[in-house]
């Protein structure tokens, strides 16, 4: 039967429906390497203050170990109906140590010791989370290499625009992924500090060497304000929007990727190993993969909202209303770090048909905007050239021809400047190569970028 941490006060039994309510150990379990952490710094400051003697020290820290190996190897059992982790480690601690692990308390309160171990968590979740997005983008960077000779209509309003290579657009996916994890080190460094000795919101009187543990734990930094310890959830704050950031970007790849294999564009052929099928329709092959994703942006900027109303309002030292901070936290956590390690083995599976890609630049409008620089290369001032653009791809669709097939007489009726050159125009090579500017989608700047990506690793 576990112990509460608290209740020398109460003399009544604690509504059996709401302690249910109130314990947060099922989400809270997450965070016990974290508790086993801080314990062990805890400890080793204890013995430094004189609350522990040697004996007293070696037998906690041994029984943490006990504690930290079970749980490595699988084979810890904690009770369920715990309040929270803290109780059930501090339950475990007296199983394993006996009556001197009633003094591991000592100094410290719940408040700054879910405070420290959610930092350490969004810390080491951050890190994770950066080198996901990482090998996305090595992922991602990989494919692009393969496909720089592939050009594909670059759209715009869902239209066809102009001409890209394949490489360039997968390497603008790169730019977004790179945007969030720059995010997620801002996180990284916000919850790097040691908030222990804060305790429930004023400090504590016992000196515990926070210096030390602040090292122990490779914390950079200490605390300045302990009563802004208590009720401060700024860095899960950083942390869900970031998340919320990064799931926006996913839902866009998802659903580029998504139109790109549908049957009227057949570009892209996502593996089936990240579809299924349709319990009615046997020819059915969904990438519910992508869906998933792109509905899981929803959830992630749910729960960045969800956290923030909870906090709205809020005085600033603690209060339980915080408790929710975990479902939040973990549900985003959770979710992107599986939805990144599969992004990146069906990008690596991802499957881009050159022969479609020949197709659908054919599509001679792709060249409007080319042929519009062309004419202003003959000495037309752009807007004219818009306009005598315009004018001959209405002429080619009241006439069913293509731009390519219109006489060069008739073209000069629209463009008396136009020359032979006019019929080189409707090329995909060439309409890349005529890209002049740095991170366009001409292929010796998409060589560039794919370098530099390749050399950033």
């Amino acid at each position: 039967m576990t112990t509460k941490l608290w209740g020398g006060r109460f003399k009544k039994k604690i509504d059996a429906q709401f302690e249910d309510f109130s314990a947060s150990f099922r989400w809270d379990v997450r965070l016990l390497p974290y508790d086993l952490s801080i314990d062990t710094a805890h400890t080793h400051s204890l013995r430094r203050c004189g609350v522990l003697n040697a004996s007293e020290e070696k037998k906690l820290l041994s029984a943490l170990a006990r504690l930290k190996s079970e749980y490595e190897k699988g084979a810890l059992r904690l009770d369920p109906g715990s309040e929270d982790v803290h109780t059930a480690v501090q339950t475990k601690l007296t199983q394993f140590a006996g009556s001197v692990a009633e003094k591991i308390h000592t100094g410290r309160s719940r408040n700054d010791l879910v405070a420290q171990s959610s930092r350490l968590y969004v810390k080491e979740h951050s890190k994770k989370l950066g080198l996901l997005i990482g090998r996305f983008q090595k992922a991602i960077v990989k494919k692009a290499k393969q496909t720089q000779k592939v050009f594909v209509p670059g759209m715009t309003h869902l239209q066809n625009a102009q001409v890209l290579s394949q490489a360039h657009v997968f390497l603008a996916y790169v730019e977004m992924l790179e945007r969030s994890k720059r995010r997620l080190e801002l996180v990284t460094e916000l919850a790097d500090v040691c908030v222990l000795g804060s305790g429930a919101l004023a400090g504590t009187t016992f000196r515990l060497d926070q210096s030390r543990m602040a090292k122990e734990l490779g914390l950079s930094r200490i605390v300045n304000n302990s009563y802004d310890v208590s009720g401060d959830r700024d860095f899960l704050l950083n942390l869900l929007s970031s998340l919320s950031f990064l799931g926006i970007h996913l839902s866009r790849i998802a659903e580029d990727l998504m139109i790109g294999q549908t049957k009227g564009v057949a570009l892209m052929d996502i593996d089936e190993t990240f579809c299924t099928g349709s319990s009615m329709m046997p020819q059915k092959k969904n990438a519910d993969f992508l869906e998933l994703v792109r509905g899981m942006a929803g959830v992630l900027a749910g729960n960045l909202t969800g956290f923030l109303m909870t906090l709205k309002g809020l005085p600033t030292s603690y209060n339980r209303d915080l408790q929710w901070d975990k479902k939040f936290l973990f549900d985003s956590v959770e979710n992107v770090e599986i939805s990144l390690e599969i992004f990146a083995r069906l990008f690596s599976s991802l499957n881009i048909s050159e022969t479609r890609a020949r197709e659908l630049v054919e599509d001679e409008t792709l060249y409007a905007t080319d042929l519009a620089d062309y004419l202003v290369g003959k000495g037309m001032v752009f807007k004219k050239a818009h306009e005598a653009v315009g004018s001959i791809i209405s002429f080619a669709e009241e006439n069913n021809v293509k731009l390519s097939k219109i006489g060069l007489d008739i073209v000069r009726r629209f463009a008396p400047q136009a020359d032979g050159g006019y019929y080189d125009l409707f090329n995909a090579e060439h309409s890349v190569r005529q890209k002049a500017v740095q991170g366009s989608t001409h292929p010796d700047e998409v060589a560039r970028q794919i370098k530099a990506w390749e050399k950033k690793g």
